[in-house]
């Protein structure tokens, strides 16, 4: 029996990432369970399929080190929470279906994106998703200000796109944002271009240009104030990353990101009027997070091992809420998704997630030295850094439909690391099998 090419399930991953942020973000149980019937099938069938035909994947979980035995662990205590810790079981049952959703879609993104050329494949057509939503968003914002048509409750005059919360929408744009700006730098003469021929260079550069400005102008209209920063922060990662070695190649390309800069820094000044203002009371707002943190800190106290269950920080966060902090609204967020690991799974359980994270950053960095002209080990770099700096105040890595996309990108970078850590750098995937 011959296995289910890894260039069909390529296709699929990406019909998944284009439906993903349609339906408000996935950010209902409704979605959640039917995403992960999708996965989950998606899985059964890939593995069923490979198993049959006797043939090896193209990564297995060995070559992943200890991350496998550390997922298995956080899915293995969370179905313990739901029967002994939880204090609102259902809730922990639906965050262990999200836990193991992402899992199996994680693995199967290492798979299809082993190939270098299904890889950029994939990224250029993840590129054109995030540039239609982007677009998309601004069109709602100047037809009505809806959601897709339905009347929106909350961040009126703000681009929230098919997502509810503008912040999570913000996360989600500045991963465009990082793609677009290291696609952009690629062609206008990165250390890639060296081993790719390009036809029509240009177009390719014109079009990288429009797909950045498309997206951070849409950022800037969420008026999200760390949702622009993040994407700062990852640019600059980028940046950073693509520097030549060479000091007459570092010169121009410098000259090529401040021409670039300046482009981005009119689109922004002339949308960033309300996001100005905003800025103004930013002191105001931060003081008012900064207690949340310091009542979250308090509820961690209280169950520092064992956590509250996992998806329980609205219930639990009742307990102990008190003034300063404003009563009138419901804090069913932490606004920290550090701070909310270690409420819902305790001090050892909650940094799970993190550390999986940190090992998989390490490794791409390890494979950025080896080849620092691979494209996706640099964006998935540039998107960790987006969303590690943006969950310290936010809750988008909440979202599924953030979520989704974050681990596209980190395991797309994850494999091409394996892929070179395995092939000579200089050699091309043209002869690899499926």
């Amino acid at each position: 029996m011959r296995p289910l090419s890894n260039s069909i399930l390529g296709w699929l991953l990406l019909a998944i990432l284009y439906w993903v942020p349609l339906p408000l973000g996935s950010n209902r149980p409704l979605f959640w369970a039917i995403n992960a019937g999708i996965v989950a099938l998606l899985g059964l069938v890939y593995g069923a399929s490979w198993l049959l035909s006797g043939k090896h994947l193209r990564i297995t979980l060995r070559e992943l080190g200890l991350m496998p035995w550390a997922f298995a662990a956080l899915c293995l205590y969370l179905c313990v929470q739901i029967f002994v810790v939880s204090v609102t079981p259902p809730d922990t049952f639906l965050m262990m279906v999200r836990i193991l959703t992402y899992g199996i879609f994680f693995f199967l993104v290492l798979q299809a994106s082993h190939n270098p050329h299904r890889a950029e494949r994939i990224r250029d057509l993840a590129l054109v998703a995030l540039t239609a939503y982007a677009v998309l968003a601004l069109v709602l914002l100047r037809n009505g200000d809806t959601i897709l048509g339905l009347e929106k409750t909350a961040y009126l005059g703000s681009a929230t796109g098919t997502f509810i919360n503008r912040n999570s929408f913000a996360t989600f744009l500045a991963f465009g944002c990082v793609l677009a700006f290291a696609k952009l730098l690629q062609d206008l003469g990165s250390e890639l271009s060296k081993h790719e021929e390009l036809r029509h260079p240009w177009l390719h550069v014109a079009l990288d240009a429009l797909a950045l400005v498309a997206l951070s102008a849409t950022l800037v209209a969420t008026q999200s104030r760390m949702g622009v920063g993040a994407a700062i922060i990852g640019l600059a990662v980028i940046a950073l990353l693509s520097l030549p070695k060479s000091m007459k190649l570092r010169a121009k390309a410098v000259l090529a990101m401040a021409a670039v800069a300046g482009a981005v820094a009119v689109v922004i000044a002339l949308n960033s009027s309300v996001l100005l203002q905003r800025l103004v009371f930013t002191e105001q707002s931060w003081a008012e997070r900064m207690e949340l943190y310091r009542q979250v800190m308090e509820l961690i106290g209280m169950r520092p091992i064992t956590g509250f269950g996992g998806g329980s920080f609205g219930m639990a966060f009742q307990q102990i809420h008190h003034p300063p902090l404003g009563i009138d609204r419901t804090w069913d967020k932490a606004h920290n998704s550090y701070l909310t690991l270690l409420a819902e799974l305790g001090l050892i359980a909650g940094l799970i997630v993190p550390l999986i994270v940190a090992a998989i950053t390490w490794r791409l960095l390890a494979a950025w030295r080896m080849a620092s002209w691979n494209l996706p080990v640099k964006v998935a770099l540039g998107v960790i850094a987006v969303a590690a700096s943006h969950a310290i105040v936010d809750f988008s890595l909440e979202i599924q439909g953030v979520t989704i996309w974050f681990l596209a990108f980190t395991a797309c970078g994850t494999a091409q690391a394996l892929y070179l850590a395995s092939v000579p750098p200089d050699l091309t995937s043209d002869d690899e099998p499926d």
